[in-house]
């Protein structure tokens, strides 16, 4: 969600962060508020462990950048691997598990769940592809990261889309 510079809206909440928190916003800000819910992600995080799964793949790792966005995206990382330790306890073990209690090689028919650090990872996918099977992150980290992958398949022209449902029947796939 996001409000135009000047606006009424980003003024009243431009005065709402001032008042309630004593900080202090620059004139003429645009605002922006970017919710994060223990709903959503575990929703997401259940269907890309779920993915994980069915399809045999070999981890699943969140993109984050909860080191600097600790409130948002730092619960997007803790919700995540809540939902992956309740509801998968049985398929999946977390990268730190792995090293510490298989030296470093999976049990069979486990998925790894990891997690790595946004900016990070676009260094990681380009130079160890291989070693990410699903990612699961939150929606502007996600946008970049294809778009960003999108370019080593030649472009955003050349690569195809699919937004999936949560069990529902609807799914949206694109070509250009």
């Amino acid at each position: 969600m996001e409000w135009e510079a000047d606006s009424e809206t980003a003024k009243k909440l431009i005065r709402l962060v001032e008042d309630e928190t004593g900080r202090t916003i620059r004139d003429g800000s645009g605002i922006g508020i970017k919710p994060i819910s223990r709903f959503g992600t575990r929703r997401l995080v259940r269907m890309a462990i779920q993915y994980a799964i069915d399809q045999k793949k070999a981890s699943v790792t969140f993109v984050h950048k909860g080191n600097i966005m600790k409130f948002t995206e730092g619960a997007f990382n803790r919700w995540g691997y809540e939902m992956a330790c309740e509801a998968f306890v049985d398929h999946i073990v977390t990268e730190d598990e792995l090293w510490d209690k298989y030296d470093g090689q999976a049990p069979e028919g486990r998925v790894v769940v990891k997690d790595r650090i946004a900016d990070a990872m676009f260094q990681q996918i380009l130079l160890r592809p291989a070693e990410y099977d699903v990612l699961a992150m939150p929606n502007l980290n996600g946008d970049y990261m294809s778009d960003a992958l999108a370019a080593m398949a030649g472009g955003l022209g050349m690569a195809p889309g699919s937004n999936i449902g949560d069990g529902r029947p609807f799914r949206l796939h694109e070509a250009y």
